[in-house]
């Protein structure tokens, strides 16, 4: 199971005094290499550290019937700077899974249900991609910078909250395993695609 944390970062615009449409936009966008230490309560997605069960540190929920959640989401921080007539927007995006939101019941310790908790995280990477992948696409004005940005977030949240609830259900929370072995698959060549592309 999957819990959507996600926060929009307040846009870092100060406001020029804009001339008008003429101006040019160029956007600069890029996933953040942000880390952590491992004593933090936030673990920054990276294809190489994998959630352990250590990592759900929260308290249980009553009476859920699934034995896991997932805390993750992603965000992005944004800048905006002026030189002459050119407008440049730069926007890092990461993602995250905050440990004390992420809880295991006590009998939920397997690598089957570690590695549906996992496909959650990376469900939520795949989407914070595809929010980078539409930024760079963006026809961006002087006028619709802050507007367009919350607009392409928006939208890529919604399509990452669509998938988890599609995942859950195919995957009876992981009880049904032929579907859990679908997905997998499905979930691990996305993955590889981005280490390719990377």
């Amino acid at each position: 199971m999957n819990l959507y944390k996600t926060f929009i970062i307040t846009l870092l615009i100060f406001f020029f005094p804009f001339k008008g449409f003429s101006q040019k936009v160029t956007v600069h966008v890029f996933m953040e290499n942000k880390t952590a230490p491992e004593t933090s309560d936030t673990i920054y997605y990276n294809f190489d550290r994998k959630l352990t069960w250590k990592d759900f540190q929260g308290k249980p929920q009553p009476g859920v019937p699934w034995g896991a959640m997932t805390a993750s989401g992603f965000s992005f921080n944004s800048s905006i700077n002026m030189d002459g007539d050119n407008i440049g927007i730069t926007v890092g995006i990461f993602t995250f899974f905050i440990k004390h939101d992420s809880w295991k019941k006590p009998d939920i310790n397997s690598d089957y249900h570690l590695e549906h908790e996992q496909h959650h995280f990376d469900i939520t990477s795949l989407h914070a991609q595809k929010l980078l992948e539409e930024i760079r696409k963006a026809n961006f004005t002087s006028s619709n910078i802050k507007q367009l940005l919350n607009s392409i977030f928006d939208k890529a949240n919604d399509e990452n909250i669509e998938m988890q609830h599609e995942y859950d259900l195919e995957t009876k929370n992981s009880m049904d395993v032929q579907g859990q072995t679908k997905w997998n698959q499905k979930i691990s060549d996305e993955i590889e695609k981005l280490k390719d592309e990377k």
